[in-house]
């Protein structure tokens, strides 16, 4: 599912023309939604104010995370940022070694090389005059590469006292908190109204909302019944998926036309795809 949300968030920023901050704003308005609709179906039960302030601050990191990634999104290949958007798990090793002094084994050292290899060998690619050279953009993912990474952790705690659909909508409501007046102009409100006019936008912030909302609700399950370690390995295989449904999609329809299908593009993004689902998944495992 987060394959799908990425390549939908794609399609919208660039093959329809949703300009981002418009699309933040639809976002806002969905996670408000969501959080609305939950606290009608399932009243919100009495628990200690610390814990709904965790759920809330959940939320508003991925509220400052979401602009960044879609900032990346709307520049440059979903094939070469979904490698790095997904190995937040990474940080919380690194933060682990360098501040709490803990030392990583041989495995979780070869898995820490891949990760960090692969989404090194994600971000570069050949410049005109022959060498190499990494989009300015792609740093924008290294800050929310760190926001979620502590969003994730923190919302481990959050579910400990509260249910899934509880923290589900705390985050919705963080989310929209930052979003919605962000984003609350009447220019980006104007872009919004379009899709009554455009069927294949509607049809796209369609599937894109009802992949975000699926997504999410399953990995905050995920994260409430079992190991943040192990749900961070099944999320760490996306960015394989996002490679070859990007790569059809390019080839076969008028989707994606950023994409790059020369042969030595395609082996880089499989190989930098590869090492990173490989590391994570080393490293969750462990």
């Amino acid at each position: 599912m987060f394959a799908v949300l990425n390549i939908a968030d794609k399609v919208i920023l660039t093959d329809l023309g949703l300009r981002v901050r418009s699309f933040l704003l639809f976002i806002g308005l969905q996670t408000l939604l969501t959080a609305v609709v939950i606290s009608i179906v399932n009243p919100f039960p009495s628990a200690d104010a610390g814990v709904y302030v965790r759920g809330l601050a959940v939320g508003v990191m991925w509220g400052i995370g979401a602009p960044l990634v879609m900032q990346a999104l709307s520049r440059e290949e979903v094939s070469r940022v979904a490698p790095i958007s997904q190995s937040y798990p990474l940080l919380v090793v690194i933060l682990a070694v360098v501040f709490l002094g803990e030392s990583l084994t041989l495995l979780e050292s070869v898995a820490a090389a891949l990760a960090i290899g692969g989404a090194l060998l994600a971000a570069v690619r050949r410049s005109a005059g022959g060498g190499l050279q990494m989009s300015r953009v792609l740093g924008y993912l290294v800050v929310a590469v760190v926001i979620v990474a502590v969003a994730q952790v923190l919302l481990k705690t959050v579910t400990d006292d509260l249910s899934f659909w509880h923290a589900f909508g705390l985050r919705g409501a963080g989310m929209a908190a930052v979003l919605i007046p962000m984003n609350l102009r009447p220019a980006f409100a104007r872009d919004l109204a379009r899709c009554a006019t455009s069927p294949k936008l509607l049809v796209a912030l369609a599937v894109d909302a009802g992949a975000a909302t699926i997504a999410l609700v399953l990995v905050t399950f995920a994260i409430a019944t079992g190991p943040v370690s192990l749900v961070s390995a099944v999320a760490g295989t996306t960015p394989l998926i996002v490679f070859v449904l990007s790569a059809l999609l390019a080839w076969k329809t008028a989707l994606l036309v950023d994409e790059t299908l020369e042969a030595r593009v395609i082996a880089q993004k499989l190989v930098a795809a590869g090492m990173v689902v490989s590391g994570l998944m080393l490293i969750a495992l462990t």
